[in-house]
């Protein structure tokens, strides 16, 4: 995989589209469980059906509170433009699926199987870790030659650096109830991409 220049930089509109989908997903959510009189945390971990088929089907885009939908669109937002600057928006949006579908369904459910995990992911903190991931280490790649790198690209990869550590001491204290393995797939997902790009530069220069 390689990273193509561009010189059209993209204007975050698809960043924007992701974060009206988590936002308008939550408001949603709220809605349902006024009209069931319960907290949006306990709609989505509901464990009747069909009500848990449709929270892992949409697993991704589902917050279990806002501090868990404010703590995802830290991460997204900036990451997610970061990406969304170097990336084709198919990659793009390609890789957010993915991400999202291996955070909270496919990964969590095989380690609960297996009886290591105590439930399954929901929300898109694992698409964030995975952002985070693919951007630092894309840019890490970049370190060699830093001498050469505009204040721009620069800046991007000290706040990148700066973002991976703070997902990795993240896992020494997780906050309560949040999916370690769907936050450490989604670091692994995004370090795999970010192995798989060559050339990194924020505006195509």
């Amino acid at each position: 995989m390689s990273t193509r220049r561009r010189s059209d930089p993209a204007s975050g509109r698809v960043t924007l589209a992701l974060t009206a989908v988590f936002l308008l997903a939550y408001r949603l959510e709220q809605n349902i469980a006024y009209v069931f009189d319960i907290t949006p945390r306990q709609l989505v971990t509901l464990d009747t059906f069909p009500a848990n088929a449709l929270t892992q089907v949409f697993a991704p885009v589902l917050h279990a509170s806002g501090d868990h939908l404010v703590g995802t669109l830290v991460w997204v937002v900036p990451f997610g433009y970061f990406c969304e600057r170097r990336r084709p928006w198919q990659d793009y949006v390609g890789f957010v699926v993915v991400a999202g579908f291996l955070t909270t369904t496919l990964v969590p459910t095989l380690f609960v199987v297996l009886g290591v995990a105590p439930g399954l992911g929901i929300g898109g903190s694992g698409v964030a870790h995975a952002l985070v991931g693919r951007e630092a280490t894309a840019r890490l790649r970049s370190l060699p030659r830093w001498r050469s790198l505009s204040r721009v690209d620069g800046g991007i990869l000290a706040v990148a650096v700066i973002g991976l550590v703070l997902n990795l001491l993240g896992f020494l204290n997780p906050p309560a109830r949040a999916s370690v393995v769907g936050h450490a797939t989604g670091l692994v997902v995004g370090v795999v991409a970010g192995v798989g790009e060559r050339y990194v530069s924020v505006g195509g220069e």
